[in-house]
């Protein structure tokens, strides 16, 4: 509520202002109706659709970065990771790497099981040194308890 009527004050500022640069004349009438309809579409968002309308034009956008994925289906890099960690054991799925904006690279492991935290530990620093990325960039996913 309180936003509501700062904002209301700031437009009833503009629209004086506004009456101060045309003093008179057939602009100033245009002026006048435009912005007295201005401010009764804002409080009347305010008061029955909550404020939806956003009025803020000065307000940074940020644009979402530019992100690439790779989705790694190879079998021998999924068999080799199984067979060295995890003993021949099919345990990952499936490896996808991410991209961002400034190259910094994260990988995303889905299992199909659940792993311990030693063997947790392994995965990591077998994919870390595969795809030279840091373990902290490393995220394990899947894993089901039976």
């Amino acid at each position: 509520m309180k936003t509501t009527i700062v904002n209301t004050i700031v437009l009833i500022l503009i629209f004086n202002l506004i009456m101060i640069v045309f003093p008179e004349g057939k602009t100033q009438k245009f002026c006048r109706i435009s912005i007295k309809l201005l401010i009764m579409i804002f409080i009347l968002d305010n008061i029955f659709l909550n404020g939806s309308l956003n009025v803020n034009i000065l307000e940074d956008r940020k644009i979402p970065a530019y992100e690439r994925e790779i989705n790694l289906n190879s079998p021998e890099i999924i068999a080799y990771i199984n067979r060295e960690v995890f003993r021949g054991e099919e345990v990952v799925s499936d490896i996808i790497l991410g991209f961002t904006e400034d190259m910094e690279v994260s990988a995303s492991v889905y299992l199909s099981r659940m792993v311990g935290n030693d063997e947790n530990k392994d995965l990591k620093t077998k994919i870390g040194e595969i795809f030279r990325v840091k373990t902290d960039n490393i995220h394990i996913n899947g894993g089901k308890y039976e």
